[in-house]
């Protein structure tokens, strides 16, 4: 009978019914093909680990990367479907400052709520009626300039002309014929191919972005509920952060202050930089200041990698639609302007807005651009900054730790040799 009762304490026959329960279970998840479903492995192993969180720090660490990979799982799988609570929930977010601002001026948060959304929508409304007719019509007008340059190109590859060129510089041999007409103008055709390719489907995806955001009635409801009851939603939060999670929280606060910062500043100096830009461009006479002066601010918060695209495609846009010296003159007007622009945004715009809550090397902002777009394409060049920001933040801080650990520990051995 002692002996009975001893059995179940044994660590041995603890690990036989443990493993013997994993292989079964893992079994039966194999056969009801249900080991392929990610809602039963996290459930599953959630489940197995919880009694064990605070005997380990180990499983406690287990338990909080299945949540973050779950929910990366999911954000992945019904990303799409969420957008406008995204949508809804960043406009609360950005205009959350408005709202405190004209409360305190009794404005009721309803009421400032409404107002925004009304205005949102205005926006929204008059940008679709009056600016993006005048930005197709451009992008229309610099692909066809294109098509037709390309086509110039070829007849002159397949001309005498260019042939009596050749045999002038001794090249006019069936070889250099054949690599010509084999290799030179498929290539060509091929490059307009790929660009009117990426044209269209840049096209098609900001309409069907913009398609399913703004027109599902859905979204500007939840914009008006999500700014109304931001303040609720914030003290949920706190609540539930403060006491046990006091550090989460206020890392929480400091990570908001970077976002906020990096949001308002790069929205600010986007749009400056694309109305100063199309306005200087239209003084000056270069071909669809609009749709570069556009680019330019749509590609702003992408540092250095933005300024020189949007340089690349103003060239691009003036070589196709220009000739002669108006091309020097419009590609120097671009430059200076971008240069500019960037110049004074980096310098003092962005640094009595930002102040130095983003001040990241430009070594540790370049990497982190060429590692976020390399995996997250635009998206990733946008949250480079933020992203990294935030990151260096908690590197600052482990520094500090480690420097403060390391001179308390310096002083006693100190105060010990002064003592001999």
């Amino acid at each position: 009978m002692n002996l009975l009762k001893n059995l179940p304490s044994s660590p041995f026959l603890v690990f036989l019914i443990a493993a013997a329960f994993f292989v079964a279970y893992g079994s039966f998840l194999v056969m009801t093909q249900l080991a392929a479903n990610p809602f039963v492995l996290f459930a599953s192993s959630v489940f197995l680990l919880f009694p064990f969180r605070n005997e380990s720090v180990h499983v406690k660490r287990m338990i909080v990367l299945l949540c973050l990979t779950f929910a990366a799982w999911l954000f992945r799988e019904i990303g799409t479907l969420l957008a406008p609570f995204f949508v809804a929930f960043a406009f609360a977010y950005l205009f959350e400052p408005i709202v405190v601002f004209l409360g305190k001026r009794k404005f009721p948060r309803w009421l400032t709520a409404g107002l925004l959304v009304l205005g949102f929508i205005s926006l929204v409304a008059a940008i679709v009626v009056f600016v993006f007719p005048i930005i197709l019509a451009q992008l229309n007008d610099i692909i066809r300039e294109l098509s037709s340059l390309i086509n110039r190109a070829t007849a002159y590859l397949e001309s005498k002309q260019f042939f009596r060129l050749l045999s002038s510089y001794g090249l006019n041999s069936p070889q250099t014929r054949e690599l010509i007409q084999r290799e030179l103008i498929p290539r060509l055709e091929g490059s307009f191919n790929f660009i009117l390719r990426t044209l269209l489907a840049f096209l098609s995806s900001l309409s069907d972005v913009f398609t399913q955001v703004m027109n599902i009635i859905l979204t500007p409801i939840l914009m008006f509920y999500f700014t109304k009851d931001f303040d609720k939603i914030k003290a949920f939060v706190i609540n539930v952060l403060s006491g046990n999670q006091a550090k989460l929280l206020f890392d929480l606060y400091r990570i908001n202050s970077i976002v906020k910062a990096y949001i308002g500043g790069q929205a600010i100096a986007s749009i400056l930089i694309a109305t100063a830009s199309s306005i200087i461009f239209l003084v000056f006479n270069i071909p669809y200041a609009g749709v570069i002066g556009t680019v330019c601010g749509l590609l702003n918060p992408i540092p250095y990698f933005g300024m020189l695209v949007s340089i690349i495609i103003g060239f691009i846009t003036v070589v196709v639609v220009s000739s002669g010296d108006a091309i020097l003159f419009s590609c120097g007007i671009i430059t200076a302007t971008v240069l500019g622009l960037h110049f004074l945004d980096n310098y003092f715009l962005q640094p009595r807005i930002v102040g130095q809550r983003i001040g990241l090397h430009p070594l540790v902002l370049l990497a982190a651009l060429l590692i976020f777009g390399h995996f997250w394409g635009i998206a990733g060049l946008l949250l480079a900054v933020p992203i990294t920001a935030s990151l260096m933040m908690f590197f600052n801080d482990w520094l500090t730790a480690k420097l403060a650990a390391q001179e308390s520990l310096e002083a006693p051995a100190e105060h010990t040799s002064f003592a001999s």
